[in-house]
């Protein structure tokens, strides 16, 4: 049945159009800020092996990169024998060690005895109207308009492949690219191997065999 089928008796914005038979699926994307808590004695700055292991157990579950950054609590350093120092150089250092980015975070809900480790993260998902499930829409589609849940596949596996998820919202700015090493790597490859200075002889017989 062509587009413009009998009337159905559907509002315009239902029938069968340019406007409407295009129905692309969004991909959502959430930022998520997971945080872990650093206890403390209640006089001491010693950062026990107990937390650590808790600290690496909340980095594992986050699947934190090496590099990546994390933002660690600034506390005030007013204290008297500089406790609250002593505990943020301490966690600090052992989020540096394990080849993280520590930037702090000033914050204004401070607790007692404890320093927070924020993460953020950035989720992709699809379009929510793909949860609903695949159906046909209520009635005889006459008028040919496609299906609702057309389009989800390919949000979702697009969803799931982007490494990045923060690319999509903000995309990080290209680096440095190194032109010259580039074509040389392809020159090798149409020398069959051979470097362009020792690959004189290859290259002409190359070209020799092209104009047979």
């Amino acid at each position: 049945m062509c587009a413009n089928g009998p009337d159905t008796g559907r509002p315009a914005e239902l029938r069968a159009s340019p406007a409407t038979a295009n129905m692309a699926k969004q991909i959502n994307v959430q930022v998520l800020t997971p945080t872990f808590v650093t206890r403390f004695d209640s006089s001491g700055a010693e950062f026990s092996d107990l937390e650590k292991g808790r600290l690496l157990g909340f980095l594992q579950a986050q699947g934190i990169k090496f590099g990546e950054e994390v933002y660690l609590e600034l506390p005030p350093f007013d204290d008297p024998g500089g406790v609250n120092e002593q505990r943020f150089g301490a966690v600090g250092s052992f989020l540096q060690d394990q080849g993280l980015k520590v930037s702090p975070k000033i914050v204004g809900d401070g607790l007692r005895n404890s320093l927070r480790v924020y993460y953020s993260k950035y989720v992709a998902t699809a379009d929510p109207k793909c949860a609903k499930g695949w159906h046909r829409p209520a009635g005889t589609s006459y008028e040919n308009l496609p299906l609702p849940n057309m389009g989800c596949a390919t949000a979702s596996a697009f969803a799931q492949m982007v490494a990045n998820p923060k690319d999509l919202v903000s995309p990080a700015q290209i680096g440095g690219y190194d032109g010259e090493r580039a074509a040389k790597s392809i020159l090798k490859y149409k020398l069959g191997g051979k470097s362009s200075t020792t690959g004189g002889g290859s290259e002409e017989s190359g070209s020799s065999e092209g104009g047979n």
